[in-house]
């Protein structure tokens, strides 16, 4: 049941849910719907054009309108976000990502409670120029004045305390996904006739931080013909992603955009899951390969390593060879790719540690519709 007054929890930043690709909106989609099934009033201010319907398994969903000029469409975004929460005063303002947090300083001179949650270091990406970049460091120097930070991993708590020194920080991962595969997706995979042949797989938007090309160069190489490469992801950087389709033919196959509900095919017909990404935070698509029991092959970044995968499991960054190399060991021998479930947390488990940190900031969330048992902190609070 949705409902329409004032909210408990104003959402800012994921573009729209469902079904929007990206990893703040995966997230979104995944958690905030357990908030309004447990009696949170939970309202989501996506961009207007993601935003399909009016609410989403009980959370409210409002498309803010906005304008491209300039690169200043997210700017005009999260300044009418933040005029939105104003004037709605919430109980508690949840910023999605670094980028949300430009005007954070606006919501607490408004008096207003607020949370963000840091799930990449946007200012480490080389899609973004010098002028967004600064951006996303003046968001950063902001961040000491949320009322908690929920850090995606380790690694971006221990940076934030050290650089900011905050306190109130806590580490709630990405959750794992439960596998099935409905009719729906079996008929999308057959219809794209793939056939018998072994297939490396690789999901996430066309940007040159995911570099694709290693993989690619990788593939083409590999002494076996019958060894395929799909990619599935939306051309996020136009310029890139038509220097990958030249690279296409009839083993490496660009898929664009899929719907999140038809990927659970490709995962589970996938001969090995590769990603060769130079920045991630937590990636999502590693957790759903791994929730097929499929194969992975990441690369040795810092947040790659941070995910507890077999030790045989990394590349150096951008190493062709390297990759190669690793694909054929995960074709001769998946078991030795594959991870153990058990080690990752579910995403019933990363709304229970976000209703703690919620719980910290709004004692209120403790009592009401909203009572729940009391669950021990996560023992990656700071």
């Amino acid at each position: 049941m949705v409902v329409w007054g004032m909210s408990d929890i104003i959402v800012i930043g994921p573009r729209g849910i469902p079904d929007v690709e990206g990893g703040a909106e995966k997230h979104a989609e995944m958690t905030f719907p357990q908030f309004a099934q447990h009696g949170y009033s939970v309202t989501l201010l996506g961009v207007r054009k993601f935003i399909k319907n009016k609410e989403y398994k009980g959370v409210r969903l409002r498309g803010i309108y906005t304008v491209r000029f300039a690169q200043t469409e997210k700017l005009i975004y999260h300044f009418l976000c933040f005029c939105y929460a104003a004037w709605a005063r919430p109980k508690l303002v949840h910023l999605q990502g670094l980028n949300s947090a430009i005007f954070l300083v606006l919501y607490k001179l408004a008096g207003l409670k607020v949370v963000v949650r840091y799930g990449s270091a946007d200012h480490e990406y080389a899609k973004w120029g010098l002028l967004g970049r600064l951006g996303f460091r003046l968001c950063e120097r902001q961040i000491r004045y949320a009322d908690h930070v929920i850090a995606v991993s380790r690694k971006y708590a221990t940076m934030l305390k050290e650089r900011y020194g905050l306190r109130h920080i806590t580490v709630v991962p990405n959750g794992i996904d439960s596998a099935s595969v409905s009719e729906e997706a079996r008929a999308f995979w057959s219809g794209l006739n793939l056939g018998d042949a072994p297939y490396v797989l690789a999901v996430g938007r066309l940007t040159v931080d995911k570099d694709y090309e290693t993989l690619v160069r990788a593939v083409e190489d590999m002494t076996d013909p019958a060894v395929g490469l799909v990619v599935a992801g939306g051309a996020d950087e136009s310029g890139y992603a038509d220097h990958l389709f030249a690279m296409g033919n009839d083993r490496i196959r660009f898929l664009g955009r899929i719907d999140r509900r038809l990927l659970s095919a490709l995962y589970s017909n996938c001969a090995v899951y590769v990603n060769c990404s130079h920045h991630e935070g937590l990636s999502n698509a590693i957790l759903e390969a791994i929730s097929y029991e499929r194969p992975v092959i990441a690369s040795d970044i810092p947040a790659n390593r941070e995910m507890p995968l077999n030790g045989g499991s990394y590349f150096p960054v951008a190493d062709a060879d390297a990759l190669r190399s690793k694909i054929n060991l995960a074709l001769r021998d998946p078991e030795a790719f594959i991870v153990d479930k058990a080690k990752f947390v579910d995403w019933r488990e990363v709304f229970r540690q976000t209703e703690n940190v919620y719980r910290s900031v709004i004692p209120s969330f403790a009592s009401g519709n909203s009572v729940r048992p009391s669950i021990r902190r996560s023992k990656d609070s700071i």
